[in-house]
């Protein structure tokens, strides 16, 4: 049963209980039960009905052409070549120098004596 475990279940359980409530559990069961009981009737119906329609024949299928007819191509425009080499790009805008910023002062360990 697509691998649920018990554990699974309770857990299932317990989370729709959550949602919707002890109060309201009896009727959602009720409900949902009535709704799979109508799907499952529709199903036997809708079997039932399958087996006691009869079967038409298939219309005959016309015999195939010989030689098979082959459509004209299609008439596009014609395509103009592209160039061998794309055209050269500008260079990118470089940002302005900033001068350098200077290393931050270190603290020299106390010399011992």
């Amino acid at each position: 049963m697509w691998g649920l475990t018990p554990a699974h279940l309770v857990i299932l359980l317990i989370i729709i209980l959550v949602i919707v409530g002890p109060g309201k559990l009896p009727s959602t069961g009720a409900a949902i039960g009535k709704a799979l009981r109508g799907f499952k009737d529709a199903m036997e119906d809708n079997d039932t009905n399958q087996a006691a329609a009869p079967q038409q024949p298939a219309a005959p299928v016309p015999p195939a052409q010989y030689p098979p007819v082959q459509a004209a191509p299609a008439q596009y425009p014609p395509v103009q070549a592209a160039p061998i080499y794309p055209a050269p790009v500008a260079a990118p805008p470089t940002l302005p120098q900033q001068p350098p910023v200077p290393p931050a002062p270190t603290a020299e360990p106390p010399a011992q004596g």
